[in-house]
């Protein structure tokens, strides 16, 4: 499923309206105005999150379960990107699935949006505390994201004894539980990314798929890795309103 662009761009303009609308209307105590525009509001991002289009990040290693995920490819200031209250339709990854992180390399200034986007650093990375956890391998792939390019980091295999990382562009991680999988707020510690791909690649850790592949063939080793040794900011980007800061300025 491609994105309409033109519906998009009608639904961002009238949602950031209404939640101006809701706002105003807050000020001034008119409980009825706020909860007249917040229903409309949260009907626009619901139709929002249809219109995302299923991306091929990543196949597990394990199953070779080919797994996509609904992403806004158009640009950062569609409300997929908002990392406080994403509008977001649910995946359905496999069971050996962990959680996926990113990174991001900005073309150019981002479209200002009024929500805060965090889409990592400028280059992709690992985290070795899940990496090097029994049992567990990652993949790699390439998302351009409207002019600029992404990356998704995507775990696969048993569950680890502790906290996982955020999934890209959010502030939360996928917790197990007793209906599945499901979304857990409390931000994880501990999880210090590494941004030297090459010995995991070459240990056979990292897998990754070749930039522009929708049917996500899993590849190994160095040879012909075009994530390798790439240039760029290390520090993750917080944008807001259109400006980049990192997360060592906040």
């Amino acid at each position: 499923m491609s994105t309409d662009v033109a519906a998009r761009s009608e639904l961002l303009a009238a949602g950031n309206a209404l939640a101006a609308q809701t706002r105003a209307a807050e000020a001034r105590r008119d409980r009825d105005a706020a909860r007249l525009t917040r229903d409309r509001w949260w009907q626009l991002r619901a139709r929002y999150a249809e219109l995302l289009p299923e991306v091929t990040v990543a196949r597990s290693p394990q199953t070779g379960t080919l797994v996509s995920w609904p992403i806004d490819t158009v640009d950062l200031d569609g409300w997929f990107w908002d990392r406080k209250l994403p509008a977001r339709r649910d995946p359905q990854p496999p069971a050996d699935w962990l959680t996926m992180t990113g990174s991001l390399r900005l073309a150019g200034p981002p479209t200002p949006a009024p929500f805060t986007c965090t889409p990592g650093a400028e280059v992709p990375a690992v985290i070795p505390r899940i990496l090097t956890a029994p049992g567990v391998r990652a993949v790699l792939a390439e998302v351009p994201v409207g002019p600029h390019t992404g990356w998704t980091v995507s775990y696969f295999g048993p569950r680890p004894p502790f906290a996982l990382a955020n999934v890209w562009g959010t502030d939360r991680y996928a917790a197990a539980g007793p209906a599945g999988w499901g979304w857990a707020e409390e931000p994880p510690e501990g999880h210090q990314p590494d941004y030297e791909l090459r010995s995991w690649v070459d240990g056979g850790r990292l897998l990754w798929i070749e930039p522009g592949d929708q049917t996500g063939q899993l590849r190994e080793g160095t040879a012909g890795c075009p994530y390798l040794d790439l240039p760029g900011r290390r520090s993750p980007a917080v944008i807001r309103n259109g400006v980049v800061r990192t997360a060592r300025e906040q």
